[in-house]
């Protein structure tokens, strides 16, 4: 080859690595959760929108799966903010392992270096919250919820089969294990230093009977002055008409930013709502949008619960139903949009994203002028039960959502100017090498721009 040849060709190479580079424009975080070694995957964010180059990172832990556990649901379980970036960490836990871990993470290539894997301070740890120590600190609060287990109720109505419990029936008899307080279900406060990547073991916090179940989500809101716990209940699904649920409690709790205390417990709960799984505070308010997917007929207009609370009770201003309304579509998880005005809830089971507005006022209410709501469905032919966690890019133009439990995948959508969303994209994560429902059960789902 002449020399000239190989200079062209090195310079177009070279052309060609460049403008590759500079359409990357952040990057997405979700963590595999399968019955083996867990697994950080790292995925490229291109500037239209669309996905790259996929890494894997070995976590040191393993993930929280479990295909023989459950019955029909396969070790299914629920939680969000599983991945939190904090400064120039990334942090996730190790379901099955019963551990956190830290990463370094590199803001120019999306790398990460891990740091250590530190205890959770209970069992199943599945959310993790934080808030800054104090203005332009370096140091944080950090708070897990450690979940425990997911107990709950199978089929039982008429054609539905015999009724199914789990852990096991003893769980759910009078005076059984639901009664009890474990010292293991329970949210944990952790102090975090943002520059060394050392994560400390303060105290616990709360622990959590298993009547109204265990953690799903840890939050603070907007300013840290406090932190909502959303629990699991006891659901009773597979059924037409839940008769055996016991209901999830929303909690707030005042948080104290310079010692880490939390005081002046309260929280919601109704009857007949059950399955809170995800919750967001918004952004300037102390409204909390919460999703239930497991519902009686007569309640099915509160997959979307509004909580407003004012220091002393947490109580319900408004809901909704989600995707057709009338149907159990499982309503699991929310994010509000970064400037307050949209909110977006994903539903397990029937496999679609709910859109709603958000007004000055922080209150919900329909988009446009249709009586039910809008939503968006993943592609055709996505089985029954699979999507999970939802990231909206900060300039609005993009969200992402997992394809956790039955196709391991990530799906984009472009979003319109009024916030609609129209499905570009679904990308396979390669580290998914096994197949069938449960066989992993993605957790979390995080990242940044460039």
């Amino acid at each position: 080859m002449k020399k000239s040849t190989v200079c062209a060709a090195l310079v177009a190479s070279l052309m060609s690595s460049t403008a590759y580079a500079t359409d990357v424009s952040g990057f997405l975080y979700t963590t595999l959760n399968g019955e083996g070694p867990n697994q950080v995957i790292a995925i490229e964010r291109l500037e239209d929108g669309s996905l790259g180059e996929q890494t894997a990172y070995l976590t040191g832990s393993v993930g929280g799966a479990n295909r023989d556990a459950g019955g029909d649901a396969a070790g299914d379980f629920g939680s969000q903010g599983a991945v939190q970036i904090i400064g120039d960490h990334l942090l996730a836990v190790n379901a099955g392992g019963n551990t956190v871990s830290v990463f370094g993470l590199d803001r120019d290539d999306g790398g990460l270096d891990h740091v250590a894997n530190v205890a959770s301070g209970g069992e199943r740890p599945v959310s993790i919250a934080f808030t800054p120590k104090g203005a332009g600190s370096d140091e944080y609060w950090v708070v897990v919820g450690n979940q425990w287990n997911n107990p709950n109720v199978q089929k039982g109505g008429a054609g539905e089969g015999a009724i199914e419990m789990y852990p096991d029936a003893a769980f759910h008899a009078e005076g059984g294990g639901h009664e009890a307080v474990l010292e293991e279900r329970n949210i944990t406060l952790f102090s975090f230093d943002g520059e060394t990547g050392e994560l400390s073991l303060v105290e616990v916090l709360d622990t959590y009977s298993g009547t109204n179940g265990g953690p799903t989500t840890v939050s603070f809101n907007h300013d840290g002055t406090k932190i909502g716990v959303a629990t699991w209940g006891i659901s009773h699904f597979g059924t037409a008409v839940p008769t055996a649920q016991k209901p999830s409690r929303v909690y707030v709790y005042d948080f104290d930013g310079h010692t880490g205390e939390v005081s002046g417990e309260r929280f919601f709960e109704k009857e007949g709502v059950a399955g809170s799984i995800g919750f967001s505070w918004h952004p300037g308010s102390d409204l909390l949008y919460v999703s239930n997917f497991n519902l009686i007929p007569r309640l099915r207009d509160h997959s979307l619960t509004v909580l407003a609370d004012d220091g002393d009770a947490v109580s319900m201003v408004d809901h909704f139903g989600t995707g057709e309304g009338g149907d159990i579509d499982e309503a699991c998880w929310t994010i509000v949009s970064e400037d307050g005005s949209k909110l977006y809830l994903s539903s397990f089971g029937g496999n679609l994203i709910s859109e709603f507005d958000l007004d000055t006022s922080s209150m919900v209410s329909i988009v446009g002028d249709a009586k039910d709501t809008a939503y968006t469905l993943r592609r055709d032919g996505t089985p029954a039960g699979d999507t999970k966690d939802m990231y909206l890019s900060s300039d609005g133009a993009f969200m992402y959502v997992l394809g956790a439990y039955q196709t391991f995948t990530v799906s984009q959508y472009g979003l319109s100017a009024s916030g609609s969303l129209s499905l570009a994209q679904e990308y396979d994560v390669e580290a998914a090498v096994e197949m069938g429902p449960g066989a992993y059960n993605f957790l979390g789902l995080a990242g940044f721009d460039k």
